[in-house]
């Protein structure tokens, strides 16, 4: 712990690598590996002694270390790449080095984001850490990280809050007007709510003029009339206040030069079909902050997380990890700056949080209380303050102590009023929350629209995403069906909601469901508007009814109800071709819904039909650049991709996207959708890399529109896996499979063709377990018949499944019969001569193979490499894998004579 020692030893020795370096430049006698090895030694000397400057909070110091480390291990690469024999080559050293250097720009990203808040002088060291962690993530990536790997979460948690950190502080919001603050209360007796209930209460902050006689006026005072949310909801990057905590904690240092560890097996944890269906989740010990995460170089944290494991058996070792790590930081802040420090106080919130993750509230409001004490002493009304007020009152709600609760959230309140200079809506929120747990329908009401109105107006601004407005208008859409619902306002013919309905509130809340992902209770609430539009007779409420039946049957096919789905844009063209005034357009634009429909039924010709006959009148009533046009045109490469032309498919696609980024924007659901379609085009092409590549910068643009889960993330995460199984890479598909599943699970029923779907997925990249996965493939078969007609698709690629596990049990005859059903199905959906047509070839050849029946397994190798031949690029690893095949059937041919 003498680090005045440490530094100056690592001073001496960077010193002698220098000169030692220096020699050797000057003699030609020195080989590269000798060289190689001082280049090693001198990079992990600075790195060390950077990091003793760090731990003297010298951090301009360590910054410059790390700095200089990071080019010498540049330098080191760059000669053992040039001087790779061609045996026995440096390769691992090479990938060494680059991890090492992965790992300084990581760290270097942080003592950025620290030299920022103890300089605020020194504005560019925002810049520096997005740079630096941008560094670590392209690295990361070059050396074949996934996208899963704890290493590159932590850098893009890192990088996002950096980049939150950095817009905060360049454009601090100005305070909107606000109403007057609720009556204070002092924190003291706010702090001793928190263990007894009070019977007190507080009314909600009203949001009206006192001549307004509406609550449900507008989503604002003076914007009575209905609009539509799309001009009030535009997108931005989302931004909360983000406190910095301390980057490293004391004892990781020792790990900086570690390398990562192995990977976890993908196998461990279930020995039972059972536990697979109701039991799979994945561990990620990164979840718990967006912020700038504590163990920056925590070795636990290094590991594959994507093992499996049962929900009772837990992470509990990488929990009490943390656990010791931040106690053990809490100790040392008191130690080092007092035990009423801010620096102290920021170390028992981070110690607060998890406890309260690990479910130990008590030990978690200990901590809160005492942060409080100590912030307050230091700071007095501050967004500390207020935050560990805020996060009282949550665990007060949680233990159901809604008195209590609530006294700390108007005291947060209070506070952020003055520090902000306007209420936060997430605080709002929660008391909104509070009060429908009570039954304080009216409070709850006005809560959740204040916060809906400051978030309306930062979003304006820019400093506001969609996605948190969503929320709260799902929140208000809560309140309303709870009033309604209310046994005692039915009884007493409850409230009138018609100015809450003429807002155009329930048409607003049922999109904000549905972006959430959230389908079922976004067609609860567009059924209920049906029923208003049915019921009127105007041209605009006829319009309205063909949009609302065209919605509920696009949330339909999302829940994967087909028929329904079709039932409902039926009646919607029935309605607009009745309609003299509808427009050719609109009329278009159904038939194209009809058709992404169609698709999902398999009757790709039909949609085909549909889809150019509509882009016909789009284009001659919209013009050539309307997203509508881009949209048919992408649903047209979706059914070519389908019945398996991949170069039309990826040429209308294509086309799709540059017009969809032109009108829509590249970060838009439908462009993303699109470039997600392109990147299962290129996998089935076999360009696999630029797949991986599309896929993963389309679920990066998806958590950014849709937050951390969302069903379209669970689609391209599956997509993702797709890539990695058609490369033999079992363990990272079944991974991906896995973050599919969870994120699923989220949204969808057990009973749900979308679950069955992932458990499929998730079985098959599990090789060597042929009867758990039959008895999978047996409970999907009975969701599949019930969601679609028995000659779909799904059903004849399940059924090759099956063909495959039997195969593997060495039932042959089943397994050939399986195949045999698959094909059948197959040839009456698509044309002859599809790829999948040769897939069951080439296991119908290798099942032949096995019962030595030679003539019969050529035939179908040969059907195969003819169908691939045709529809596949020359380099394709199909083309080539089948002539392997054939070379073995000559070769056991041979044996066998």
């Amino acid at each position: 712990q003498d680090f005045d020692k440490a530094i100056e030893a690592y001073e001496e020795a960077v010193s002698l690598y220098h000169e030692e370096l220096e020699e050797q430049s000057q003699t030609s006698d020195c080989g590269i590996a000798e060289r190689a090895l001082l280049f090693r030694s001198l990079a992990g000397a600075l790195r060390n002694w950077g990091t003793c400057h760090w731990k003297q909070r010298q951090i301009s110091d360590a910054i410059e270390q790390l700095n200089e480390a990071v080019h010498v291990e540049n330098e080191l690469i760059s000669l053992m790449s040039i001087n790779e024999p061609p045996v026995g080559g440096f390769h691992e050293a090479i990938l060494q080095a680059k991890e090492s250097m992965a790992q300084l720009m990581g760290f270097l990203g942080c003592l950025y984001v620290e030299e920022q808040h103890t300089s605020a002088l020194k504005t560019h060291m925002f810049e520096n850490a997005e740079v630096a962690f941008k560094s670590a993530i392209d690295a990361y990536v070059g050396l074949g990280y996934s996208d899963h790997h704890p290493s590159i979460i932590w850098a893009r948690k890192n990088l996002d809050a950096v980049l939150l950190m950095a817009e905060r502080y360049k454009n601090p919001p100005p305070p909107p007007p606000t109403p007057p603050p609720p009556k204070r209360r002092s924190p003291q007796s706010a702090l001793r709510i928190k263990v007894q209930e009070s019977e007190s209460g507080e009314k909600a902050p009203s949001s009206r003029d006192d001549d307004d006689d509406s609550v449900f006026s507008g989503v604002e005072d003076d914007d009575s009339e209905s609009k539509e949310l799309d001009n009030i909801l535009e997108e931005s990057t989302y931004a909360t206040p983000i406190a910095p905590v301390d980057l490293v904690p004391e004892g990781e240092n020792d790990e900086i030069v570690q390398s990562f560890d192995e990977e976890v097996d993908l196998d461990e944890g279930f020995e039972n079909i059972e536990e697979t269906k109701l039991e799979l989740q994945i561990s990620t010990p990164f979840e718990e902050s967006a912020d700038i995460v504590n163990n920056t170089l925590a070795k636990e944290h290094r590991s594959n997380s994507s093992s499996l494991f049962s929900q009772h058996s837990g992470n509990d070792k990488s929990t009490d990890s943390i656990l010791n790590t931040c106690t053990e930081n809490v100790r040392e802040q008191k130690g080092r700056f007092g035990s009423d420090s801010i620096e102290a106080a920021d170390a028992l919130v981070a110690l607060a949080c998890q406890y309260w993750e690990k479910g130990d509230r008590v030990t978690a409001t200990e901590l809160y209380t005492e942060a409080h004490s100590a912030y307050e002493n230091k700071l007095g009304d501050s967004k500390e303050v207020a935050m560990v007020l805020k996060s009282l009152g949550d665990l007060n709600k949680e233990d159901e102590k809604f008195d209590a609760a609530k006294h700390l959230y108007m005291e947060a309140l209070d506070m952020e009023q003055d520090v902000y200079g306007h209420y936060l809506p997430q605080t709002l929120n929660a008391v909104g929350i509070l009060c429908l747990e009570q039954d304080d329908f009216r409070a709850a009401m006005e809560y959740h629209r204040r916060a809906l109105q400051i978030q309306k107006k930062q979003s304006s601004r820019g400093e506001q995403s969609k996605y948190e407005m969503y929320e709260t208008l799902v929140r208000i859409g809560n309140v309303y069906y709870s009033e309604r619902n209310n046994l005692t306002n039915i009884r007493s013919k409850g409230v009138d909601y018609k100015d809450f309905i003429a807002s155009g509130f329930l048409g607003w809340i049922a999109n904000a469901h549905d972006m959430r992902g959230e389908y079922s209770k976004s067609k609860q609430f567009y059924e209920e508007l049906l029923q208003i539009y049915t019921t009127k007779d105007t041209k605009e409420a006829k319009r309205e009814n063909a949009l609302t039946l065209n919605r509920l049957g696009s949330l339909s096919r999302e829940l994967g109800l087909y028929d329904e789905a079709m039932d409902y844009h039926q009646r919607a063209l029935h309605l607009q071709q009745s309609t003299s005034s509808a427009a050719k357009a609109m009329t278009a634009e159904t038939c194209v819904l009809v058709g992404m429909t169609k698709i999902k039924m398999c009757e790709y010709k039909k949609a085909l039909d549909l889809f150019e006959d509509a882009l016909l009148v789009l284009k001659s009533s919209l013009g050539k650049r309307h997203s509508s046009v881009a949209t048919t045109l992408s649903q047209i490469g979706a059914v070519h991709f389908e019945m398996g032309d991949f170069t039309m498919a990826m040429t209308t696609l294509t086309e799709a996207e540059h017009n969809q980024i032109s009108s829509i924007g590249e970060n838009s659901r439908d462009t993303l959708e699109t470039q997600a379609m392109i990147g299962r085009v290129l996998c089935r092409q076999g360009e696999y890399d630029t797949a991986l590549k599309k896929l993963r910068a389309v679920a990066n643009k998806q958590m950014t529109l849709f937050g951390a889960s969302h069903p379209s993330i669970a689609d391209t995460k599956q997509y993702i896996g797709e890539v990695f199984l058609e490369q033999g890479m079992a363990s990272e598909a079944r991974a991906m499979y896995i973050d599919s599943y969870n994120m699923r699970k989220l949204f969808f029923s057990m009973d749900q063709i979308h679950i069955a779907e992932s458990m499929v997925d998730i079985i098959r990249a599990r090789e060597g377990k042929p009867e758990q996965a039959l008895a999978v493939y047996k409970n999907a078969m009975d969701v599949y018949k019930e969601y679609l007609c028995d000659d779909h698709i799904q059903i004849g690629r399940l059924l090759m499944f099956e063909g495959d596990a039997y195969a593997e049990l060495l039932d042959f005859s089943t397994a050939v019969e399986r195949y045999e059903k698959a094909k059948r199905i197959f040839l009456d959906v698509l044309d002859e001569g599809h790829v999948v047509e040769a897939d069951v070839a080439v296991n119908l050849g290798k099942v032949l193979l096995r019962k030595c029946d030679y003539d019969g397994a050529k035939d179908y190798f040969y059907r195969a490499l003819e169908i691939y031949q045709t529809k596949l690029p020359e380099s394709h690893p199909k083309i080539s894998k089948t002539l392997l095949h054939l070379d073995r059937v000559e070769q056991e041919e041979a044996l066998c004579v």
